[in-house]
């Protein structure tokens, strides 16, 4: 057993002692259904925090002679598959964390040299006759062992992509990584099968890739492995029961990814970890490196990115081309792009039925309003702290605030061409309240009494706050717009909700520019 060559099981065991270890087993299925064969070189990309150690860890215990790791799969899924006993612990693995070797070198410019240094040592140790002709020559060395025990290797390199991520500008040192993994697997004899775990899909370069060799599966096109991303919502809900969690808030903070051609839920598996772990929903979403990739993008600002961020944060989806992509964290050349890096980061969901990208869930909601206000955006910063007190001031009844709000809000949403529009009116009063996702839920043409509301604002569960209903005039007092809530009694729907309900009415006058604001409570 050894650091790289076959090692044991136990950061595998480390996984299956979590009390919410959640089996997916069947990609040893996978695996073993493409042994030997040009499917067997797989790369998989996730966002951070999906599980892809976990499944890298899963396949070294499973297939590594250095361990008997009976004991830990007889109870998984795996155990009733055909080939589970013919592979299980019988072949030579490789595994290497290209992240770990990046510290264990010297920094990521060795990181070529420090993958062969230390692999062939093993290799060596293990079939000194392997040494190869040229020094430091691992495909060589790779390629005589091969030969001298009639079998080849099984590859698992975890977070391959490290150089696309953390040297991002560095073109250079990301071809000669990309090219040092092309020559180790393009026509290797040595390689039975090799899966490599990553953020991103494979960097191309133009129209190709240095890596064409291996069939990638991702949370855009994760193919027939779609089962295997994250936890699905049957997983979670169990999780849910078992461990005594409100399933509902459970999928409100971490529920939102639609994979693959089914539309499958899925929930990112750390966040529901830690939530089940501490008792407590919250952001669990801490990856500065990613974080500041959002960052960067949001204060871009390319293409109408804000505009289309806005629209999202509101709940909103917004069309996305993700194909152009060239899988890179630099150089984008369109917003379609920096959607489709985002899909992969994690920090929008994608849905592969019309195309579209938007915000998941509460969790991710966060992050992106955290990133905006700390961004180089101050407008958009601007717009998002002044809705937090924009909905404390419409409980309060400060009629002339809110109107004061939705003006600066009418001014930022719309353009010139299309101010004077009731609908721009409409789209103004929703960005000025972009915060109350918080605490409500909102709904467009609430049907209620004789009639349908406007906007309505229906306390979230838990949330000790009234609702609220808005009802919007154009060219006509404020006190209409209340006068035909009552007279609609559109209130009637959300009776029982509280004590009370806060009516708001809201209007605009063409000729002067004029935002009016009514607000009155009412009791049942």
């Amino acid at each position: 057993m050894g650091i790289y060559l076959n090692p044991g099981n136990r950061m595998f065991q480390r996984a299956l002692n979590a009390q919410f270890y959640v089996d997916k087993s069947e990609l040893l299925s996978f695996m073993n259904a493409r042994l030997g064969l040009d499917s067997g070189f797989v790369a998989v990309s996730r966002p951070r925090r999906f599980g892809k150690s976990v499944d890298a860890n899963m396949l070294v215990a499973y297939y590594s002679r250095g361990c008997d790791s009976r004991a830990q799969f007889e109870g998984l899924n795996i155990a009733s598959d055909p080939s589970f006993e013919r592979h299980l612990n019988a072949h030579d693995v490789i595994r290497v964390d290209a992240q770990r070797l990046i510290g264990r070198g010297g920094g990521i410019q060795n990181l070529v040299e420090t993958f062969q240094s230390c692999v062939l040592a093993e290799v060596l140790r293990e079939w000194p006759d392997a040494k190869p002709y040229l020094e430091g020559d691992l495909a060589g060395a790779l390629e005589l062992a091969a030969e001298a025990k009639g079998t080849g290797f099984v590859f698992v390199i975890d977070e391959w992509d490290c150089p696309m991520r953390e040297a991002a500008d560095d073109e250079a040192l990301q071809r000669r990584w990309l090219d040092f993994l092309r020559d180790l697997f393009k026509g290797a004899p040595y390689v039975d099968a090799a899966y490599m775990t990553g953020i991103l899909p494979i960097k191309k370069y133009g129209r190709h890739s240095a890596l064409n060799l291996f069939d990638e599966y991702s949370v855009v096109d994760p193919k027939d492995l779609a089962p295997l991303v994250g936890f699905d919502a049957g997983e979670v809900e169990r999780l849910c029961e078992r461990f005594g969690m409100d399933y509902a808030e459970m999928a409100r903070w971490y529920d939102g990814y639609l994979i693959g051609s089914d539309r499958a839920h899925v929930y990112n598996p750390n966040s529901v970890a830690r939530a089940i772990d501490s008792g407590h929903y919250s952001n669990y979403w801490t990856s500065t490196e990613t974080y500041e990739a959002l960052q960067v993008y949001i204060d871009m600002d390319f293409d109408g990115v804000q505009q289309d961020l806005v629209a999202m944060l509101d709940g909103q989806r917004v069309p996305a081309d993700v194909s152009t992509f060239n899988n890179t964290m630099t150089g984008v050349g369109s917003k379609d792009e920096i959607y489709a890096l985002l899909a992969h980061l994690g920090y929008l969901g994608y849905d592969e039925a019309d195309e579209s990208v938007f915000i998941p869930n509460e969790e991710i909601r966060r992050e992106f309003r955290t990133a905006i206000r700390t961004g180089a955006r101050p407008e958009l910063a601007r717009l998002v702290r002044d809705s937090r007190e924009l909905q404390r001031r419409t409980l309060e009844g400060d009629a002339e605030y809110v109107a004061d709000a939705v003006r600066r809000a009418h001014d930022s949403a719309a353009g010139p061409h299309y101010y004077n529009d009731e609908q721009a009116l409409r789209a103004a009063v929703k960005l000025a309240y972009i915060w109350s996702v918080d605490d409500y839920l909102r709904v467009d043409e609430l049907p209620g009494g004789r009639g349908y509301a406007d906007l309505a604002f229906v306390p979230k569960p838990g949330s000790k706050l009234p609702p609220m209903v808005v009802e919007l005039k154009w060219d006509r007092g404020a006190d209409a717009a209340i006068d035909q809530i009552r007279r609609k009694d559109y209130p009637a729907a959300l009776a029982g909700l509280c004590g009370e309900c806060v009516l708001v009415g809201i209007t605009y006058r063409e000729g002067t520019d004029e935002h009016e604001c009514t607000i009155e409570r009412v009791s049942w």
